[in-house]
This record gives structure tokens, sequence and C-alpha cells, in this order.
């Protein structure tokens, strides 16, 4: 083979070896660019219930604290 043969050739086997290594990293990164996006959704949804719960919790506080007041009118009365 000649020396412009033999360079060709080595030219296009690194030029292929580093596409393929590319395209590998490329996907790597994407898949964990996507995973990060699973991990925030969870993170978001337990945000949610945690915000669900402690509105619930002070709906019931209010509504406590609202049987527990006397009626103004009843203290107008006296």
């Amino acid at each position: 083979m000649s020396r412009a043969a033999k360079a060709t050739f080595t030219a296009s086997c690194l030029y292929a070896v580093g596409t393929i290594w590319f395209v590998h990293r490329a996907q790597d990164q994407e898949r964990a660019s996507m995973y990060q996006g699973v991990v925030r959704d969870q993170e978001r949804r337990a945000q949610r219930e945690q915000n669900k719960r402690e509105y619930d919790e002070t709906r019931a506080l209010h509504a406590e604290l609202i049987k527990e007041q006397p009626d103004i009118n009843e203290i107008k009365d006296k």
C-alpha cells in the first residue's frame, strides 16, 4: 500500500472511531438529562403533596378555631 493510502485509511478509521465515541457520549448525556427530568418531577410531586397536606392541616385548624370563637352577636347582646 502506498503512503497516501495508509494515511487515508488511518484518517478514515480515526474519523469513524471519533464519530462513534461522540454519538455514544451524546447519548449518555441525553440519558442523564432525561433522568434529571424524572428526578425533578418526583421532587415536584413530593412538594405538591406536602403543600396539600399543609393546606389541609391549615384548613382544619381554621375550621376548629372558627368553632371555638364566640359569636360576635352574642357578645354585643350582653
